[in-house]
């Protein structure tokens, strides 16, 4: 009896050290920074990530066009997104999204910024952080728009709860 106790013992410690374990996952990719894609980390993504990413790549990037150098380029092939308007994809992106209807909104204007618009975005920086079921994404992005003369950066993170197949954002004071 008293072995019996020992292994149901043991194996109660290894379920809770096994949840614990998944419920507090932490990680941070950098994706890219200083013109540099960081591909070590593009086939470890999950779902989640690959999604996330893919939108962030889709609402600030320009179009990618046959050939192109562009950060966003490069990345959109290392996740074998060869069209992003291709529909299965932007179904996924759909889907993810569910919540946020300006992102649905955009994503039934593919391509969302056409390569031959006067406004031109570039990724210096893309990070994704995890933390338990929160996935957020820290952004850095040049733009310039000619035609008006204008440049900008922005620098921002997003955090998302990740609830089943879908993101709810977090508001930044929550």
């Amino acid at each position: 009896m008293h072995c019996i106790n020992k292994y149901i013992f043991i194996a109660i410690v290894v379920l809770l050290l096994s949840s614990c374990k998944h419920g507090t996952i932490k990680y941070e990719y950098i994706i890219v920074e200083n013109d540099v894609v960081n591909k070590s980390f593009i086939d470890k993504l999950d779902v989640p990530e690959r999604a996330l990413l893919s939108w962030y790549l889709y609402a600030y990037g320009n179009e990618c066009v046959e050939n192109s150098s562009k950060v966003k380029c490069q990345l959109l092939k290392e996740l074998h997104i060869e069209n992003e308007c291709d529909p299965q994809h932007l179904s996924m992106m759909m889907q993810w999204f569910s919540e946020d209807m300006l992102a649905l909104y955009k994503l039934n204007k593919c391509p969302n910024l056409s390569s031959k618009s006067a406004i031109q975005n570039s990724f210096e920086k893309i990070a994704l952080i995890k933390s338990a079921d929160t996935l957020s994404i820290e952004f850095i992005i040049k733009g310039m728009n000619n035609s008006q003369e204008k440049s900008w950066n922005v620098a921002q993170t997003h955090s998302y709860l990740i609830n089943g197949n879908a993101f709810v954002i977090i508001k930044p004071n929550e």
